[in-house]
């Protein structure tokens, strides 16, 4: 039963909101209606806000949902799977393990969530949890495999970064009592940094990991030991350790990535930062209009691509860039805000809270001549259409003036160092 005038609106026009708020909520709903960006990247629909994935191997994805569970999805079909591992709260991260870590022939995954357990199950059978890795006391924010060991790390709420051994043998979790083995961990690295650990990743030889979280620093550990990486300087700043404090960046960090010389950071302060490892300074800073969630450098091409707030991926130039950067794509795809970027091969995926996952040719993104917003192949197909069939009545008539206005503001010719610049990098292309 409800008041006189009471309202039982679930509309959320219906309640206080101002008119930015009514304004950007109508914007979002329009681009969710619109065809072209339901198309964009092929883009696999999960079911639920994707907050993290892993790719395992050439045709499947493991996926994070804000829906309580993991998913596996299938790239070649376009669609996940209906069995899911569940949690007690939202899932926040996933790992897979190395293709030599199996079971029955399946290889294994692990899914982090705010029930603060971590799961190890199998891609084949997901609802199956062969073993709990049991120690946080917080939320679980982040995990890794070790590429090549039975190894994993994670990070939490509880601001702890914890290491894990699996046994040796991924046979010895395949029991025949049906009870999930626990696992403790093997080391648990607490009291240096200050607040919630929101990201983790290992250097391309798997030999130091590096953390970052609230408190806006990046630390390094032994990735065996989990012992503080010795700093080779004699600052006042870092206690004889290896440490990035807080200050280039103001706040969260929810990304990290390194190559073989750098780290790239992603923060809640509008900017993704690219750090020399050995002097631990920034050597580039791409500034943003607002939150960059995740960063992807390519090294091999010179490009690094970030996922920002609102559902824009950016593509930056950074080869010779020196101290200027330049963003040489936009891709408006995601509808909502854009989670996670990770490289496979010669595409990369990108996920959103739109609970799409969506995958990118870099070379067709790198090599697009029509300006700085990426417009595929099935924006001209539509708009051939439209020029053919259309009587400019209807509502895919609007999206594609709107588009066609678009392309006039951004089209324009290149200069030929631009278009020097371009050939580089498609060349360096071949190489993946």
């Amino acid at each position: 039963m409800s008041f006189p005038g009471a309202n039982i609106s679930s509309d959320r026009r219906h309640f206080f909101m101002s008119s930015a708020q009514l304004e950007a909520l109508e914007q979002k709903e329009a681009m969710e209606k619109d065809p072209l960006r339901q198309k964009l990247g092929s883009p696999i629909r999960a079911g639920g806000r994707i907050l993290n994935f892993e790719i395992c191997g050439s045709d499947t994805a493991v996926l994070a949902l804000g829906s309580h569970q993991a998913k596996v999805a299938d790239l070649a079909a376009r669609e996940c799977r209906r069995n899911a591992a569940k949690h007690g709260g939202p899932t926040t991260s996933v790992a897979v393990m190395s293709e030599s870590y199996t079971i029955s022939g399946s290889r294994l995954a692990l899914s982090g969530a705010w029930d603060k357990q971590i799961k190890v199950w199998a891609v084949d059978d997901p609802q199956r949890t062969l073993a709990l890795l049991v120690g946080h006391s917080d939320f679980v924010k982040c995990l890794v495999a070790h590429p090549s060991l039975p190894i994993v790390y994670s990070g939490s709420a509880d601001k702890t970064v914890m290491i894990w051994k699996l046994p040796e043998s991924p046979d010895d979790l395949n029991n025949n009592s049906g009870d999930p083995v626990e696992i403790t961990p093997f080391k648990i690295i607490k009291g240096l940094h200050t607040g919630q650990i929101y990201t983790l990743c290992l250097d391309p030889l798997a030999e130091t990991l590096y953390s970052s979280g609230s408190d806006a620093s990046i630390r390094a550990w032994d990735a065996l030991t989990g012992n503080p990486v010795a700093s080779q300087s004699t600052s006042d700043d870092d206690d004889g350790y290896w440490i990035i404090p807080r200050g280039q960046h103001k706040t969260n960090i929810f990304d990290i990535k390194a190559t073989d010389n750098s780290l790239w950071t992603a923060s809640a302060d509008k900017t993704a930062i690219g750090w020399d490892v050995e002097t631990r300074r920034a050597d580039l800073i791409l500034e943003h209009k607002t939150t960059v969630n995740c960063v992807l450098p390519i090294p091999q091409v010179g490009v690094v691509v970030t996922g920002t707030n609102g559902g824009v991926i950016y593509l930056w130039n950074t080869s010779g860039a020196g101290d200027t950067p330049e963003i040489i794509r936009e891709i408006h795809a995601h509808t909502d805000d854009v989670t996670c970027l990770k490289m496979a091969g010669r595409v990369f995926y990108s996920s959103g809270l739109d609970e799409t996952l969506r995958v990118w040719d870099i070379k067709d993104i790198v090599g697009f001549k029509g300006g700085i917003e990426y417009v595929p192949k099935e924006l001209a197909d539509l708009e051939r259409q439209s020029r053919s069939g259309n009587t400019g009545h209807g509502e895919n008539s609007n999206i594609i003036s709107g588009i066609k206005s678009g392309q006039a503001k951004q089209s324009s010719v290149l200069t030929e160092e631009e278009e020097r610049e371009l050939a580089e990098l498609m060349s360096d292309l071949d190489d993946l």
